[in-house]
């Protein structure tokens, strides 16, 4: 009986092979670099859910693609070209094909032999379907009928708006018959509404079925009134489009809200929602930047996630690099006040500073998801949709899936706890990011305040895990950032200006690499001290300190070496030993180099651009320009660009604040 069961499937497979994939010649390519579609997309769902994508990906046949199906093909045994002919399309989809931890798709499924093949598609190819024979449609239901299914068939009557409020029972009566013979008429069908046929069924159940105002099913516009219309209320209530859920009127407020997700998920704005757009809503692909202009969800959801504090002062006995973001600390900062606190506190003469660093974007938005995913700002997103392909683009997934490969975490503290529904995009990536609302067991507190991690600092010291992964600390600081709080000590001051916000956070960062030296960690780690950006007013370079791993002098050494935050992330693959395919380190530019750079900033333009709504409310934001100054040289010489006033400027979809 098996033998039997298996042929069967064997020829159901060729049959379906022959009806669906093209006529080419043998081993002839059906995707490769540079395919793209809903074809590859499939592909790549499918090798997704068998372990070689950690997220899905784009519709494009890409370097990342062509390495995971050679990847595919070698767990496979099969020669690695990275492309897809007909036999490898079959395996992907085939029960026993080897998944990327060594199992089956189908746990004990067994490839076919090539007797077995051979003879289904043989089969398959000589068999001559019987003529099908006109026969009378069964009825599935008729009138008198009670039950779930007549009940399920009255809501969907209901939802087409045939009944004008929702039936209690669960009977086939006149009133059904009468309320199924308007909607076959509607329909173009005949009928009378006393039974229902496999055919009706389906037509009642069609997203092309018209409703009982001839619309087609799905199709909602301004003026409906319906239960799927009080469905879709719902759905945008809790992607926080609504403040509330209301009710079953399709309202002109919701035609503008229903135009504001469909910019969000870049679908054209026509505030009508087809039967595809209501799937897209009710499904998890919903792009959720509702969140974010929404004050009402985000007060109620202030924790929805956040970044988890509890490993903030621990530090690998295996390896570990330790990056210290001081916010706005522009390279002009550094005065001589500055520059003699750090040489009384002795803590850095074994690094080297680089003193012509671009940040590439002024403000932590968008620096920050920059410098972490490796992902160029587009002005033409909505916040959330950059967020979105920042931490879903091909480099996130590469930088995060080589950091974890190497056997390193990486965790990202800030000084405030993450608030953002946007960082769900970053789970699984940020190894200290949690998410509050489906765990709430851990109540979800900000990380530490302007002040306090010091004196946590003092108060804990630092602890030593015996793991043998190593840490990756990217630890966020108030820094340059006003308002001052901090004295030059590091102790809390009210009143306390930016040089000595400054020097305090420095004695921070110095006592921090004592007591790594204290635990015998230092000589091992790599330390690096810069900003996510720095001043607006074209004092746009920051500061860049690093310390390698065995670094040791007995001053601290100065370069002009032209770098930039888009090497941030080859920077910290390099010093774990990583290559980084899509861009630079720091490592690969060298004193005296000339390089061009651009630093972008907001800005503010109401003669020739509209005016924007803002990342946290629907009321205007503050900037609706972009403005890119390009330079070659020094700060020196992006000050003189930014001076000069003639900056690339282009229209920025919503402003941060």
């Amino acid at each position: 009986m098996n033998l039997i069961k298996r042929f069967a499937a064997l020829m159901l497979t060729a049959c379906m092979l022959l009806s669906a994939v093209p006529v080419l010649a043998d081993g002839a390519v059906l995707y490769k670099k540079g395919s793209k579609g809903s074809e590859v997309q499939a592909i790549k769902d499918r090798m997704f859910e068998l372990g070689y994508y950690t997220a899905r990906g784009s519709n494009e046949f890409n370097d990342i693609m062509t390495e995971r199906v050679m990847q595919l093909q070698q767990m496979n045994g099969l020669p690695q070209t990275g492309v897809i002919d007909e036999d490898l399309y079959e395996l992907i989809f085939a029960d026993y094909v080897i998944r990327k931890d060594g199992t089956t798709a189908v746990p004990g499924a067994a490839a076919p032999s090539a007797e077995e093949r051979q003879a289904a598609a043989d089969q398959a190819a000589a068999a001559t379907p019987e003529p099908a024979q006109p026969q009378a449609e069964a009825v599935l239901y008729r009138e008198g009928d009670s039950g779930s299914d007549i009940q399920k068939i009255k809501q969907r009557l209901f939802e087409l708006g045939f009944y004008s409020t929702l039936p209690s029972n669960n009977a086939y009566n006149a009133t059904m018959s009468e309320r199924l013979a308007q909607l076959y008429k509607a329909n173009g069908s005949s009928g009378d509404g006393t039974t229902i046929t496999q055919a009706q069924y389906d037509l009642i159940f069609s997203k092309n079925v018209k409703d009982g105002s001839g619309n087609i099913a799905g199709t909602l516009k301004q003026g409906d009134s319906n239960a799927r219309v009080r469905d879709v209320r719902q759905r945008m209530y809790e992607l926080a489009y609504f403040d509330s859920a209301g009710g079953s009127e399709f309202t002109a407020a919701m035609t503008e809200r229903v135009k504001l997700l469909q910019k969000m998920n870049g679908y054209k704005e026509t505030g009508v929602i087809t039967p595809d757009f209501y799937n897209y809503i009710m499904s998890d692909k919903c792009t959720r930047c509702g969140e974010h202009i929404n004050p009402s969800w985000n007060a109620a959801n202030r924790y929805y996630y956040n970044l988890d504090g509890e490993k903030l002062y621990s530090l690998s006995e295996s390896g570990n690099v330790v990056i210290f973001i001081v916010d706005y600390f522009a390279n002009n900062y550094l005065n001589s006040a500055i520059w003699n606190h750090l040489d009384a506190l002795g803590a850095f003469n074994d690094f080297t500073y680089y003193d012509n660093c671009d940040c590439s974007y002024i403000g932590t938005y968008p620096s920050i998801t920059h410098m972490l995913t490796g992902n160029s700002f587009d002005p033409s997103l909505l916040v959330g949709q950059y967020f979105e392909q920042s931490w879903t683009s091909e480099t996130a997934e590469y930088i995060f899936n080589t950091i974890h490969e190497k056997g390193w975490e990486f965790r990202y503290y800030y000084y405030t706890s993450i608030s953002d529904g946007a960082m769900s995009w970053a789970m699984g990536k940020l190894d200290n990011l949690l998410d509050y609302k489906t765990d709430p067991s851990r109540a979800a507190q900000p990380i530490y305040s302007y002040t306090d991690f010091y004196d946590n600092l003092k108060a804990k010291g630092l602890t030593v895990d015996k793991t043998d992964k190593g840490y990756i600390q990217m630890i966020h600081m108030r820094g340059a950032h006003g308002p001052y709080s901090a004295a030059a000590d590091g102790s809390y001051k009210a009143d306390a200006n930016r040089t000595e916000n400054i020097c305090g956070y420095m004695t921070m960062i110095a006592d921090y690499i004592q007591r790594m030296k204290n635990l015998d960690l230092y000589d091992d780690a790599t330390i690096i001290i810069t900003a996510d950006h720095g001043d607006k007013q074209g004092n746009m370079q920051v500061v860049y300190w690093i310390k390698q791993a065995g670094e040791h002098h007995d001053r601290m050494l100065e370069t002009d070496a032209p770098i930039s935050h888009d090497d941030f992330p080859g920077t910290i693959l390099s010093v774990i030993g990583a290559d980084y395919p899509y861009g630079d380190s720091i490592f690969d530019w060298q004193s005296g180099e000339i390089r061009q750079r651009s630093c972008g900033q907001v800005g503010r333009d109401t003669t020739n651009y509209p005016l924007v709504t803002s990342y946290s409310d629907l009321e205007m934001g503050a900037h609706n320009i972009w403005e890119t100054y390009t330079y070659e040289g020094d700060g020196t010489d992006l000050m003189k660009a930014f001076k000069r006033g003639r900056p690339y400027v282009e229209f920025l979809a919503q402003s941060f604040n």
